[in-house]
């Protein structure tokens, strides 16, 4: 009776095409810059969280107050110090830029003695609505899909010894 053995390489390609559908769009971003200043904001499950740094030296703005505008209403963010960006987690202030589409944004920012106003555009693209913590499920799908892979190839090649003694 002859065995086929199947090549652990042509289970990861489709392992790879199965999890190619599972792997997250990009998240919406938005870029503001002004001659002091530079804002890159990124739409996120748990909202819209700000990176502020000075244009000139790249230094980040800590501590700073940040409040942005959308569709008439402007809500203020919250420094994070523990990573070092402006949090807003209001989910009806939300809700609208979660709407696939373009969205202008305007930034208001004091830090110390200086302020600066800026404008920013968020495009939210249909392919980006994911639920809530579907990004984090990608490391753990490749995690275990790399672990079955070698899993494979050790009974591959264990089969191929075994097969040639």
């Amino acid at each position: 009776m002859k065995h086929h053995y199947t090549h652990p390489f042509a289970l990861a390609g489709l392992l790879v095409a199965s999890l190619a559908g599972a792997a997250p769009q990009p998240m919406p971003v938005a870029v503001a810059e002004s001659e002091s200043f530079e804002a890159v904001g990124r739409l996120e499950a748990e909202g819209l969280s700000w990176y502020i740094d000075r244009a000139d030296s790249n230094a980040p703005v800590l501590a700073a107050r940040l409040e942005v505008e959308a569709n008439g209403q402007a809500v203020p963010a919250v420094f994070r110090p523990e990573r070092g960006d402006y949090l807003i987690n209001d989910a009806a202030w939300l809700a609208p830029l979660r709407q696939p589409g373009e969205h202008m944004l305007a930034l208001t920012l004091m830090a110390g003695e200086e302020s600066d106003l800026l404008s920013a555009e968020l495009h939210v693209d249909t392919a980006t609505d994911q639920p809530a913590g579907s990004v984090a499920v990608l490391p753990v799908g490749v995690a275990g899909a790399l672990a079955g892979l070698g899993g494979l190839f050790w009974l591959w090649r264990r089969k191929v010894k075994g097969g040639r003694a």
